[in-house]
């Protein structure tokens, strides 16, 4: 495995500033408790997130602000995240403290829940990512196809969020 290096710490403004960002959207027939209880899990994102190869949370339950996890990526590389904000069924957003991959000097992702229905709720996903060196002038090419990946893994998302609960959050 690569070597970790540390990434830059962020604050909620960094979705709004970041030289690189993606959001997407995904409305799904399930409560907000139900999405939530899918972001508190581990197995359920190597089902919808590509890249996702193993989810360890670090942190003992019940997660919330401060909570640690260590993700496993594809090709072996590997993130430490450190979730800064947490509200409950309505929003988390986390960074990421070290990393494998190069070129990162800040990632951030956040994941705000919002009912809009009985028995309907929306996912607004904000991912930023402040590159170094060659991959910052790239932002441009690489903000589009990254949203075209994501959309497509929260098609898969909704399949996942609108099938019988059988995703327990451990």
């Amino acid at each position: 495995m690569t070597e970790l290096h540390q990434l830059d710490p962020v604050t909620l403004d960094f979705f709004d500033t970041a030289p690189l960002r993606v959001q997407c959207t995904l409305q799904a027939n399930c409560s907000p408790e139900r999405l939530f209880e899918t972001l508190r899990g581990d197995a359920v994102w190597t089902e919808w997130a590509g890249v996702i190869q193993g989810v360890e949370w670090t942190s003992p339950k019940p997660y919330a602000k401060n909570a640690t996890r260590n993700v496993s990526l594809t090709g072996g590389m590997m993130v430490k995240e450190l979730f800064f904000h947490w509200e409950e069924n309505e929003r988390i957003a986390f960074y990421v403290t070290e990393s494998t991959i190069p070129g990162l000097s800040k990632f951030a992702e956040d994941y705000r829940v919002e009912r809009v229905g009985p028995n309907e709720t929306r996912l607004t996903w904000t991912v930023a990512i402040e590159n170094q060196g060659f991959m910052r002038y790239l932002n441009a090419i690489t903000a589009p196809l990254m949203k075209l990946v994501f959309q497509s893994w929260l098609r898969k998302y909704k399949k996942i969020l609108e099938a019988p609960a059988t995703h327990p959050a451990s």
